[in-house]
């Protein structure tokens, strides 16, 4: 763990993320009464933590069904760094991507999109096949999902 975070994510600290992940709408109030602090040292902890970077910020978790995205897939796409910033104009101005990840390996980029069917599935392949070559997986289902902190 980097040095600068430790003195703020004790066990007690790891207990309060835990908390905010199952529900960040939580009080300080119940918080503190489930890891043993007042509110406001939960609330001290908190802001301690949103300040170093930490918690990056809280965000309702949207089920995209609801709006007609009950497709998801996994694109990835292979290119050359000279596209880079091309790539990352199109996710940001496509509310259809989620997720964007520049990563290593054989592709430059693995991005989560959404979609309310295949053929607009399939145009977005074609807009992202003008930047590199692309592979797509459809998502099937999702048994599994953990937040963040149920990972370390």
């Amino acid at each position: 763990m980097n040095a600068k975070f430790e003195s703020s994510i004790d066990e007690i600290g790891m207990k309060i993320i835990q908390e905010l992940q199952m529900n960040a709408r939580s009080t300080y109030s119940e918080i503190g009464k489930r890891v043993g602090l007042s509110s406001p040292a939960v609330a001290e902890r908190i802001y301690k933590m949103e300040a170093s970077g930490i918690i990056n910020g809280y965000h309702a978790n949207i089920n995209p069904n609801i709006f007609g995205h009950n497709i998801m897939a996994f694109i990835t796409l292979t290119t050359h760094t000279e596209k880079y910033q091309k790539i990352y104009s199109f996710a940001e101005n496509h509310k259809e991507i989620i997720e964007c990840h520049h990563v290593s390996g054989n592709a430059s980029f693995i991005m989560k999109v959404v979609s309310g069917s295949i053929s607009h599935l399939e145009s977005m392949v074609e807009k992202l096949s003008r930047f590199g070559e692309t592979k797509s997986s459809i998502v099937l289902s999702s048994p599994i999902q953990k937040a963040m902190m149920e990972s370390i």
